[in-house]
């Protein structure tokens, strides 16, 4: 049996080895203060791991991340806005309230924040062939719906980056709920500082979300690095077709409620080049893009017709639908448009 991907050795050539028994040292080293009692061995040896330092570290992170929800949760059952730092809690945290996470469930798939949900998520996986063997890395997750739906479709095992860190710590919520927080784990990650382990993953993919990282030439380098050999990179991105002047970039940030930093499919085409990639599928998906966000909102705005919303959902309503719709106008208008890249290592 293959071991889970967390599991594997990392050699000092970069290769994953299968033999971390007993005897083996750990690649994992112990916070400081820390110790592994008897009963954290047995139960490391029960859950399959050969390395019961990493089955701590990781019971650590889970333990972290669930004392972030017990705090968030306290704030927003607050009936006044309290002072943030009476809670020690970053100053994005209530970006995400429940009634936005129940809009965005209502318009895609239930935990996948992309238009096309669940198929089209698996539609543009296929050339991946992913199977259980393979370790991913998903950058740009939300709520970690998309890698939870590849890992109960087709077996493999994603970690998943995501910049906003309320939506990571909400999404690896939802990995715990569904019992899969060490198959998809959801975390938060600094794309300006992304600390990816070399030669490690087997598949990189993300889906409509570079377009706000800055410094892409130097992430996709990351991303190029921390590929194994005959490792494969699959994206999406709204991208630029002509120059966008200061004012209307501004406009577009705006209504994203982000920085943006866009590129154009040529730049993307010339940087995967250079870092030799085969690049097997450079298309443009505008066409298919368009439906799926039409078709969604047709199906909300028909939905309340018929039964009416949440009124605390509806007060999230206007501001995504006026961000969805200037990206539609902006992909019609010939301004914008969606693309679609596939590319192994050479």
């Amino acid at each position: 049996m293959k071991l889970k991907f967390w599991q594997r050795k990392a050699d000092d050539d970069g290769e994953l080895s299968e033999d971390g028994g007993q005897g083996t040292a750990s690649e994992f080293e112990m916070p400081p203060g820390h110790h592994l009692g008897l009963g954290t061995r047995l139960r490391a040896k029960w859950e399959g791991y050969d390395d019961p330092i990493e089955y701590y570290l990781l019971q650590l992170e889970i333990d972290a991340y669930a004392d972030w929800l017990r705090k968030m949760r306290v704030w927003l059952a607050r009936p006044v806005e309290p002072e943030l730092g009476e809670l020690d809690l970053d100053d994005e945290i209530g970006r995400w309230p429940p009634e936005r996470i129940r809009l965005y469930d209502k318009l895609f798939d239930h935990g996948i924040m992309i238009p096309g949900g669940h198929d089209y998520a698996l539609e543009l996986a296929k050339p991946l062939a992913l199977d259980e063997t393979l370790s991913c890395l998903e950058i740009g997750a939300k709520l970690g719906g998309v890698a939870r739906v590849l890992a109960d479709r087709l077996g493999v095992w994603v970690t998943a980056y995501e910049q906003d860190g309320e939506l990571a710590l909400l999404g690896m919520e939802r990995s715990v709920h569904a019992g899969v927080q060490k198959k998809v784990p959801v975390q938060k990650f600094d794309p300006e500082k992304p600390e990816l382990r070399k030669g490690y993953f087997n598949v990189v993919y993300s889906f409509g979300e570079l377009y706000k990282v800055p410094g892409k030439e130097t992430f996709l380098g990351e991303l190029a690095g921390t590929l194994r050999e005959q490792g494969q990179i699959l994206l999406t991105d709204y991208v630029l077709t002509r120059d966008l002047d200061e004012d209307g970039l501004a406009q577009w940030a705006k209504l994203e409620g982000d920085d943006l930093f866009p590129w154009t499919a040529q730049e993307y085409k010339s940087r995967l080049g250079q870092l030799k990639f085969d690049i097997r599928i450079a298309k443009d998906e505008s066409e298919t893009h368009l439906v799926h966000i039409k078709q969604a909102w047709m199906t909300m705005l028909s939905d309340i017709q018929k039964s009416g919303l949440d009124p605390d959902v509806m007060d999230y309503l206007l501001p995504e639908m006026e961000m969805w719709m200037n990206r539609v106008k902006m992909l019609e208008n010939g301004s914008l448009a969606f693309y679609r890249f596939y590319a192994t290592i050479n």
